[in-house]
């Protein structure tokens, strides 16, 4: 079988895995009419013509972790969740699908791809699928199709061999983050789905000259601030950052996202959303500047480098005790400070001619350590938020709710829900 070496934006990541994060993600895409489990057996089978880099799974050769082909079918079960990753149940496969009612569930190992990687597999499989359920040819504009020639630039490591020099990146510094689980004991992950008015929401963040992603933190910062007006130490938001344009790879596969981190300092609690956005916004340009991203970018050549010389559990050892879901969550390496939260929005997605044939679209995570992670996704006009939480006091989601629309952008809740990602084996624990 054809071997390839990890990516070096991915090595901390599929190094980094433990048994406290393994770091998964799942997207359920609820469909109008009752999932057919037949056609979607075939349009999953199809899609990954289209995909070999997620048709691949994960062994060891020597003292390296390498990916290879994987020519068993990726499994389909009925249930909330895919079959566990790289496990004889989902025939040793990184990425899974399952099946409920009128939802389908994909399934991935974070380490091989993030969602902006993951939507195009996944609207691959729903065109192939909604053409056969709903017996007519619908317009491919938008969808990558089987049997077409596939991009370079998607297939290969999107790092150059040595980053360009740039100015020193001007960083934020701080230390220690108010944590919502030092307050609410951790127990049963629960999540709420809260769904929005794209058209009235967008018109919000233009007056407030932001974007989803920074508005969404900026309403979760004064919700902290409203339920602990005592906290001492600042709200730090983790915010997940796609580097693919700065570094010019926009069709890299890889997970290609970096951690933002939006500190508000206590001297803020009782600051309104419009200067809370300001911060938010002057936060996020500053660590998205070119300088910064490859910095990170360097960070990780090198890391390439320190791992060279060591044996596979002295990787392990160096990576896994970093990488948790309260200092990392979604980026490669750890981050400066742990956070209170983890905001993620893979942006707009066009679903084209099928999205009248498609009710919601939900992203979920694993949480370990996160505390709170809202996932944002768009759909027939509206914003799908999955707010995630490690505990089931209800009082922080009801606050951002109130919060929100107290400023005029009025939601539909429903949950709680129980957070469903694919688990995952980890590539030194015994088979199963």
């Amino acid at each position: 079988m054809e071997r390839t070496k990890l990516a070096p934006v991915s090595l901390a990541m599929f190094y980094g895995a433990n048994r406290d994060f393994a770091n998964a993600f799942s997207v359920r895409v609820t469909l109008k009419n009752p999932i057919e489990p037949e056609p979607l057996r075939r349009a999953l089978d199809r899609a990954m013509e289209r995909y070999p880099y997620f048709a691949v799974r994960l062994t060891v050769q020597g003292e390296e972790l390498v990916l290879e082909d994987n020519p068993l079918p990726v499994t389909i079960v009925k249930g909330p969740e895919p079959a566990k990753l790289n496990t004889a149940a989902s025939n040793y496969h990184l990425v899974g699908v399952s099946y409920e009612r009128t939802s389908v569930v994909f399934g991935a190992f974070h380490a091989l791809t993030d969602g902006a990687g993951a939507f195009h597999w996944i609207k691959t499989t729903l065109y192939y699928y909604l053409c056969e359920t709903e017996g007519r040819q619908l317009d491919p504009a938008g969808v990558r199709l089987a049997g077409e020639d596939i991009p370079a630039e998607e297939l290969e490591d999107p790092f150059p061999a040595q980053a360009p020099e740039t100015e020193e990146p001007l960083l934020p510094r701080w230390s220690g983050a108010f944590s919502v689980t030092d307050h609410i004991p951790v127990g049963r992950q629960r999540c709420w789905h809260i769904r929005i008015g794209e058209t009235s929401f967008m018109k919000y963040t233009r007056t407030q000259d932001g974007s989803p992603a920074t508005i969404t933190s900026a309403f979760m910062a004064k919700t902290l601030h409203t339920l602990y007006p005592d906290m001492t130490q600042p709200v730090v938001c983790g915010m997940a950052h796609n580097i693919r344009d700065v570094i010019h790879k926009p069709l890299a596969h890889q997970s290609m996202v970096k951690l933002i981190e939006l500190a508000y300092p206590p001297r803020l609690k009782g600051a309104d959303i419009e200067r809370l956005a300001i911060c938010s916004r002057g936060m996020v340009m500053l660590q998205s500047q070119p300088e910064t991203v490859w910095d990170t970018v360097r960070k990780q050549l090198a890391l390439e480098k320190e791992l060279e010389p060591l044996t596979l559990q002295e990787r392990f050892a160096l990576l896994r005790p970093v990488v948790t879901g309260a200092r990392t969550g979604i980026g490669n390496l750890p981050a400066s400070a742990p956070v209170s939260f983890k905001v993620s929005y893979v942006g707009r997605t066009d679903w084209g001619s099928m999205a009248n044939m498609i009710e919601s679209v939900h992203c979920s995570v694993t949480t370990d350590g996160s505390g709170i992670c809202i996932e944002i996704n768009t759909c027939n006009g509206y914003f799908d938020y999955c707010f995630m939480q490690e505990f089931e006091d209800d009082s922080t989601v009801r606050t951002f709710v109130d919060l929100l629309e107290q400023e005029g952008i009025y939601c539909t809740v429903s949950g709680p829900f129980d957070v469903h990602v694919p688990k995952m084996r980890l590539p030194d624990e015994p088979e199963e």
